[in-house]
């Protein structure tokens, strides 16, 4: 006989059959062993999340966010607002935050460049458009105040939004706060770097960089990326090998030349327009754009040194970012900040950021937020170049509309349409950004081809600004002697200061004589009389 135990009390029916009709000894048997069965413990169900989450109705999300009380009442201009450092500054988080701006102006201002007579380094230098990097860089930033500015940018807009009124870096601040190109092909490499194996064929074909060295720096600096001590070193070894091998073959002296010149323009641009976070390397991915030392002025050095700031700009608007990178010097340039020590060696053909040295200020940006906070119209100089026009002309290329990129990983908007008033126009209603920045070729405003025009004609040359400051110059070279090289160097200043009066002045309307006036007048009077005679003698009805 088979026992089966009770499940839940209940009594199972083959059990019941058996007892009935077996004899007494075998109920006796089935009773003691129910008396023996102890009852079964109910069984402890878990509670299952996931099911009873599926069988309740799903709780109500937070109501979205559409707009923000002291903010931007309509985020689709703004639609990652609420991911901005300034709506946690609005909350009262990031109190004590700042931005540590990376600067490699001490490395430039003090790296040991070879004599003024090496004319073979210095010449490729001046060709590539490059050299002016040399007299734009600081020794100290002021992190509070970039810090207040950097809140203040929106990567949506491509532009910093003040009180009043939207400001940015245009390629025209560009052109004269550093004196670089910005006409030319952009800098259209893959990713942000290359790989290893490309990079050691790089620097052991154009840097003159054994294998064996190349992989323990990339290993030391976990990528293709060379340390600026490094760099240094490689440009000061080259330099050497090229003075030693004036009497070898020519291939072989031009080849130790342009490896010095290489390095040398990787180390400047890798510490100025190209400053990353780290600030201890440069990217080798930048020496494919150096191959050729012919072609270095081809490239747009100027928008994709702007792209590079524009990426970084907008890495600082988040909330957790610590570094700042970028040329950060080159938006130093508004009346109240633009303080510090003027140059001594500066002269009206340099960079204007070369003008001014800025003092070292207070890191927190506390002050420089009231400041901006309560900016006005009459505290920013919306057109402070002027009086520089002669050395850096308007080029129409500022006005393009679209996107500027350093490589495929960096792509920012540039929109100039939106800060008409640095171009000394009046600000209208500019298009939504999708539309001022589509893929391809976006069209232009409709009024922007009027406003170009009106630019070139109001564009008129000072010609007697200029030919004093020519003259002033010229008086103060001849009040000593000169050597002949001196006197072709004053010549060379002469033709750079008046070539752009012969080129961008508009022509002067000739005046007339009286006798043509005159004569004009009485064929006028002719006429007059002949049309009265017709219509006194016309048909009769």
């Amino acid at each position: 006989m088979y026992f089966i135990p009770r499940v839940h009390g209940s009594i199972p029916t083959e059990g019941k059959n058996s007892t009935r009709e077996g004899g007494g000894e075998e109920e006796e048997e089935d009773h003691q062993a129910e008396a023996q069965a102890e009852p079964p413990q109910q069984k402890q169900w878990k509670k299952n999340t996931r099911t009873t989450q599926g069988r309740n109705p799903p709780r109500a999300g937070e109501a979205r966010v559409t707009s923000y009380g002291g903010g931007p009442t309509d985020l689709s201009l703004l639609p990652a607002f609420g991911k901005h450092v300034a709506t946690s500054l609005w909350r009262g988080e990031c109190k004590t935050r700042y931005l540590r701006c990376m600067n490699n102006g001490k490395k430039i201002n003090e790296f040991t460049l070879p004599k003024s007579e090496l004319h073979w380094f210095w010449n490729v230098i001046k060709a590539s458009g490059l050299q002016p990097l040399l007299k734009t860089n600081y020794n100290n930033l002021d992190w509070g105040l970039l810090t207040a500015f950097t809140e203040r940018w929106h990567p949506e807009t491509g532009s910093f939004h003040l009180p009043i009124g939207e400001v940015t870096i245009t390629l025209d601040d560009v052109s004269c706060l550093l004196h670089i190109p910005i006409t030319g092909k952009m800098l259209n490499h893959l990713g942000t770097s290359c790989t290893t194996e490309e990079g050691e064929d790089m620097c052991r074909e154009y840097l003159n960089f054994p294998r064996t060295k190349c992989r323990a720096e990339f290993k030391k600096m976990k990528g293709a990326r060379i340390g600026f001590p490094m760099l240094e070193k490689i440009y000061a070894a080259n330099l050497r090998k090229a003075l030693k091998a004036e009497e070898e073959e020519e291939e072989v002296v031009q080849n130790y030349r342009d490896c010095t010149i290489r390095a040398f323009l990787l180390y400047l641009i890798g510490g100025t327009i190209f400053t990353n976070k780290s600030m201890q390397y440069v990217d080798v991915i930048f020496l494919a754009y150096l191959q050729d030392l012919s072609l270095v002025k081809t490239w747009n050095w100027g928008a994709s040194g702007l792209t590079y700031l524009y990426h970084y700009l907008e890495k600082a608007t988040k909330p957790r970012c610590g570094n700042h990178g970028g040329y950060n010097c080159i938006f130093q340039h508004f009346k109240r900040f633009g303080g510090g020590g003027a140059g001594e060696k500066y002269s009206h053909r340099d960079p204007i950021c070369a003008k001014y040295f800025p003092l070292k200020g207070y890191k927190y940006p506390d002050e420089h937020r009231m400041t901006l906070d309560r900016m006005e119209v009459d505290e920013v100089t919306f057109r402070p170049y002027e009086d520089h026009r002669h050395i850096r002309p308007f080029e129409d290329i500022c006005w393009y509309s679209g996107w500027i990129m350093c490589g495929s990983a960096m792509l920012c908007s540039y929109l100039p349409e939106r800060v008409l008033r640095q171009f000394g126009h009046v600000q209208s209603i500019p298009r939504h950004p999708d539309e001022s920045a589509k893929v391809g070729n976006p069209e232009r405003p409709a009024n922007l081809e009027v406003l170009i025009k009106e630019d070139n004609a109001a564009d008129k040359q000072d010609v007697f600004k200029i030919c004093r400051t020519v003259i002033e110059e010229v008086n103060g070279k001849l009040d000593g002697e000169l050597t002949l090289e001196e006197a072709r160097e004053v010549l060379k200043n002469v033709v750079s200061d008046l070539e752009p009066v012969a080129t961008y002045s508009l022509p002067v309307k000739r005046k007339r004589d009286s006798s043509e006036g005159s004569k004009k007048k009485k064929k006028k009077k002719k006429k007059k009389k002949k049309k009265k005679k017709s219509g006194e003698e016309g048909p009769s009805h």
